[in-house]
């Protein structure tokens, strides 16, 4: 079976349109909402997969909201209409797997069985291993700069698709304010956060190959060094790389550091032996070894 068939199946259609059902979400800008959506789900399923073969279906133009950010600028995210969302569902939910395989073990965020309380021991191991200090890093606006010419160039390396590229490339245009804007993808879109790893698991592989230990979740990462000179080439060299991704560091919110001075990262707070973070507006700190249960449901803030 091919790739975009095993995509329209309607097996996969139907745990797409579940998972996106479960959830939940606001109407996108036709203001059909799940429980709309659900009265014909199997008609709609169907409509759905013969659009996208016949080349009739068209991705539609994004509802935009702001959210409040702890530095006091706002965070834009879309919402995606439902059939947006559920062929992007029935897409990853197919593609996934393809992109993963490929990615570095330094990366934790948005792949499946990987997460913070996977991070977080690997932090400690490269702390107690003398790894203590730290390039604290923060990309400039990631989302709305990854450019599309690279997205579409390392995506065909892994699946080329035209159709499957059609429907990216309608994405990618449905987040746009201009159409001559070649640049930005929507904080919010099922497939989103795979773009973004996707980018910038090139800067995972030139960071690796020059010895450095990058602990990357999406667009956050810090990178471990045994001294500062060793960390002020890191982000000299993550600079170097970034650039030929045309993406660039934040100066004011990236900085060398240590585990003495203490630094953020992911919402957790490390300092010297020991890590603390807030779960129900209570600040919990531990000090030894790690303990995965206090960590099964957490999200960091702006990744829910």
């Amino acid at each position: 079976m091919g790739l975009i068939d095993q995509i329209l199946s309607l097996e996969n259609l139907r745990l797409a349109w579940e998972e996106v059902a479960a959830n939940k979400g606001a109407p996108g800008i036709d203001r059909v909402s799940i429980k709309r959506w659900r009265r014909n789900w199997e008609e709609r399923l169907v409509n759905l997969a013969s659009a996208v073969r016949s080349n009739t279906y068209k991705a539609s133009k994004l509802r935009r909201f702001s959210v409040p950010k702890k530095d006091g600028t706002r965070r834009w995210i879309s919402i995606l209409t439902v059939d947006d969302r559920v062929i992007q569902r029935a897409t990853l939910r197919v593609i996934d797997h393809l992109f993963d395989r490929e990615f570095m073990e330094c990366s934790f965020g948005y792949r499946e069985g990987r997460g913070v309380r996977d991070a977080i021991p690997m932090i400690l191991t490269l702390r107690d291993a003398g790894n203590l200090w730290v390039v604290d890093a923060d990309i400039d606006d990631c989302f709305n700069s990854l450019a599309h010419d690279l997205i579409f160039q390392f995506f065909k390396e892994t699946v080329d698709d035209q159709i499957v590229m059609n429907l990216l490339s309608q994405w990618q245009r449905a987040g746009q304010s201009s159409s001559e804007k070649t640049a930005g993808i929507c904080l919010g879109g099922v497939i989103s956060p795979l773009l973004c790893n996707l980018v910038l698991h090139r800067m995972d592989i030139g960071l690796m190959e020059k010895g450095f230990h990058p602990i990357r979740y999406a667009d956050d990462f810090c990178i471990f060094c045994t001294t500062k000179r060793e960390a002020m080439a890191a982000l000299e060299q993550t600079q170097e790389i970034l650039r030929h991704l045309k993406l660039r560091l934040e100066p004011h919110k990236t900085k060398i550091t240590n585990f003495d001075e203490g630094f953020d990262f992911l919402g957790i707070h490390f300092y010297r032996l020991s890590y603390s973070f807030i779960s129900k507006e209570k600040r919990i700190e531990i000090k030894g070894q790690f303990d995965p249960g206090l960590f099964a449901d957490y999200v960091p803030d702006g990744y829910q």
